[in-house]
């Protein structure tokens, strides 16, 4: 597309709209590219210090498993020592020489955390062996009236029935705290001999923490049950006055693992912690928050900046390329159309380019070419589309015509063919009659007009196209009882009928009782004709607001799958399908046939009356079905071995 504005084309932005397109398009970009930018920064912060702390709590983790696992190995050696010398001659004979040399050997070797060895008997004897200022000769002394019976240590070890680790509680030969690992002694025997124990002070027991590397400064610290501190590698967690300091940490630590912020030193701290299942203690590292926000903070830092550059260099170019590709191409359009507007013919937009904007010159061009060629005939395309309208017209006046005739083929095949035929059968009666003297003679002549008279009537109201808000003159019950009666009984078969619901029945839509008239006719027809049947039943009632009719022969019956079906079945369906009804059909050769009608209580939808409009020409007439005897066994239209 031309990149130049044709003579008379606007250069710049129209007086009085600072606020071009191009403009437009870079702010609204660069106001997205800023908040995609910003959102991006605080989702990239996020994560880095949501990383940091992941990597801190990584490591955490390792200091944790690292100060599990040295805990459970040091309580480990000492259960492995208590359970040997347990085990040895002098213990179990309670040889004190023997066993004064044997806990003195095993103090010494472990001198740098165990302080003393000793074994409690049942009788209450305490025979204890250490190293330490309070010992002379390796040897205690202790008040009078010492029972290690009721010693915490004691009592641990025999209600555990095992190897234990009491908690933290004052020595009685010293004035110090710390713990003891307690082991019940079996007399050879059976019977328990006592207690062993192997003491250790607090402020030895500091050396499970050396050689943790905690990096960016920090710390840990191993709680007791209760949340005393009984190893810390804070200066500030030291017993003072052998008094224990407590961890205060509220709830935090009610999980078996987890982790926490608070303040270590006055400043803020991560914590992390996880209890030691087999001694009931906890293990706390914490970690200062500062170290490890302040790589994060450097890398943010960056971020930032190379954001910042990133977008002015983003604006430059989208001010350039706007200009280029956007800005021009729309100039020279504006200018084109405005210059059509005015009134000048054939001026089109140039093309030069295969781009979006190329598509749309090229597009309106055509649009412009369209649009003169539509100018000039317009006229011809009115007249074409008015010719067109006059023949849908016509054609729909003729298929209208069509549909009124259909309809009254039908109703003629189910009133005056019901009628006519039961004239037949009333002269057939009447002829085999004859010679059985005047008076039947005359009742079936008489009833042959009647059938008559009814068939001019039910032709007045076919071809006059009553509808449903015409008058009835006689009750349909009347109709549906005895003169359908007269008519089966005038052909020789026996009529048994019941109607419930007499008068609600007669207070429904006139239309609705015609179609259910023309209905029975039909069945009543079928039934004389195609049966062969003795007798026939009728039943009428109102039921879920519906008129239910049940009409059956003990006739020959039929196969319905079997059956071609002709004019009276196939009638009998679209007038059930029109009211919106049900059919339900029971037949089977040799035994009958069994009709269920169900049609909703709403009259009838009627037929469009056709438009007043000139009678078209003379379409030619469709050719009419070939007019079969009227004798038992066939009807027009319906095969001898139809459903009837």
């Amino acid at each position: 597309m031309s990149r130049d504005a044709p003579e008379g084309s606007p250069s710049g932005a129209p007086s009085g709209q600072p606020w071009g397109i191009s403009l437009k398009f870079i702010a609204l970009v660069s106001a997205a590219v800023a908040a995609f930018m910003l959102t991006a920064f605080v989702v990239t912060r996020t994560m880095l210090e949501d990383y940091a702390m992941r990597a801190a709590d990584e490591t955490a983790d390792l200091i944790l498993d690292q100060t599990d696992k040295r805990l459970v190995a040091f309580f480990g050696e000492l259960e492995a020592l208590a359970r040997s010398l347990a085990g040895t001659r002098p213990v179990q004979e309670v040889d004190v020489a023997a066993m004064r040399d044997l806990f003195i050997q095993a103090v010494l070797a472990r001198s740098s955390y165990l302080r003393a060895v000793y074994l409690g008997t049942e009788g209450g004897a305490m025979h204890e062996w250490g190293v330490g200022a309070e010992f002379v000769d390796y040897t205690p002394s202790f008040a009078a009236g010492y029972d290690p019976r009721v010693r915490p240590w004691y009592q641990a070890a025999r209600d555990k029935g095992g190897f234990t680790v009491s908690a933290p509680y004052r020595y009685a030969s010293v004035d110090d705290v710390g713990i003891t690992c307690a082991l019940p002694v079996s007399a050879p025997g059976g019977g328990r001999l006592g207690v062993l124990g192997l003491d250790i002070l607090l402020s030895s027991l500091g050396g499970v923490l050396d050689g943790l590397q905690i990096p960016r400064g920090g710390k840990a610290v191993i709680l007791g049950a209760k949340g005393e501190v009984i190893a810390s590698q804070f200066e500030s967690d030291r017993p003072s006055g052998q008094v224990l300091r407590r961890f205060e940490a509220g709830d935090a630590l009610s999980r078996p693992q987890g982790g926490f912020s608070g303040v270590m030193d006055g400043q803020a701290a991560h914590y992390a912690y996880r209890r030691v299942d087999s001694l009931g203690w906890i293990v706390v590292v914490a970690m200062p928050l500062a170290p490890i926000a302040q790589s994060v903070r450097v890398l943010v830092d960056a971020l930032v900046l190379v954001e910042l550059l990133s977008m002015a260099a983003l604006v430059l170019a989208l001010a350039a390329i706007s200009g280029r590709l956007i800005v021009s191409p729309l100039r020279h359009m504006v200018a084109v159309i405005a210059k059509v507007r005015a009134g000048r013919r054939g001026l089109r937009v140039a093309v030069d380019s295969g781009d979006e904007f190329g598509l749309l010159g090229d597009e309106f061009n055509r649009l412009l070419d369209e649009v003169e060629e539509y100018s000039a005939h317009l006229e011809d395309k009115v007249r074409a589309r008015s010719d067109e309208n006059a023949r849908l017209q016509r054609e729909n006046t003729r298929l209208r015509l069509a549909e009124e005739r259909r309809r009254i083929y039908r109703d003629l095949h189910d009133t005056i063919g019901a009628k006519l035929t039961n004239v037949f059968f009333s002269a057939s009666v009447a002829a085999d009659l004859a010679k059985d003297g005047p008076e039947r003679l005359r009742e079936s002549i008489q009833a042959a007009a009647d059938n008559c008279l009814a068939a001019v009537d039910s032709l007045k109201r076919v071809v006059l196209g009553m509808r449903e808000d015409d008058a009835r003159d006689a009750s349909f019950c009347l109709i549906a009882s005895a003169g359908l009666r007269r008519r089966l009984t005038a052909g020789g078969l026996a009529f048994d009928c019941a109607i419930d619901d007499k008068r609600a029945i007669d207070a429904l839509p006139a239309g609705l009782l015609d179609e259910a008239e023309k209905l029975l006719d039909e069945l009543a027809t079928n039934a004389l004709r195609h049966s062969g049947a003795a007798s026939a039943r009728l039943r009428l009632a109102l039921r879920s607001g519906c008129l239910a009719m049940s009409f059956s022969d003990d006739g020959r019956g039929f196969d319905p799958a079997a059956a071609r079906e002709g004019a009276g079945l196939g009638n009998i369906r679209y007038r059930v399908a029109a009211l919106g009804g049900e059919l339900r059909l029971k037949a089977a050769p040799g035994q009958g046939a069994s009709y269920r009608i169900r049609l909703p209580l709403r009259s009838p939808g009627a037929a469009p009356e056709p438009a007043q409009e000139p009678a078209p020409e003379p379409a030619q007439e469709p050719a009419q079905e070939p007019e079969a005897e009227a004798v038992p066994g066939r009807e027009p239209g319906l095969e001898p071995e139809a459903a009837s």
